[in-house]
């Protein structure tokens, strides 16, 4: 389930980024797909922690509390769905992770909406 998961965010990132103009060679570099597999994959990487600590059923504002550093994804998340809204694309897994920040859907409910999505055909 984490590489299926994993997959379609980095396929929603890819097709956002293209969307915002982004350079392929940046979106499969280390600033790119780099940065996803620290971000999934690291123990030290900020952005996961805060995701795992939410996964625990911890609210996000005493995990904010707590920390000393900046996890930017939070932020980022609502800008995501801002572009979404723009440039009218559909990003499950990106939108679920808004979702869950922003209270709307536990971690356990927007893995199961994202893993009960229909699939679809890849390009």
């Amino acid at each position: 389930m984490p590489a299926a998961l994993i997959a379609q965010g980095c396929a929603e990132f890819r097709w956002l980024s293209q969307k915002v103009g982004a350079q392929p060679a940046t979106i499969s570099g280390l600033s790119g797909l780099g940065d996803i597999m620290l971000t999934c994959y690291g123990d030290g990487g900020r952005n996961r922690s805060v995701g795992v600590r939410l996964g625990r059923g911890e609210k996000l504002g005493d995990i904010l509390a707590s920390s000393s550093q900046v996890a930017e994804g939070v932020a980022t998340a609502g800008v995501v769905v801002g572009l979404v809204w723009k440039y009218r694309v559909s990003l499950p897994v990106l939108t679920a992770v808004a979702q869950v920040l922003d209270s709307n859907l536990s971690p356990a409910e927007a893995v199961a909406a994202v893993m009960n999505l229909p699939q679809i055909e890849e390009h």
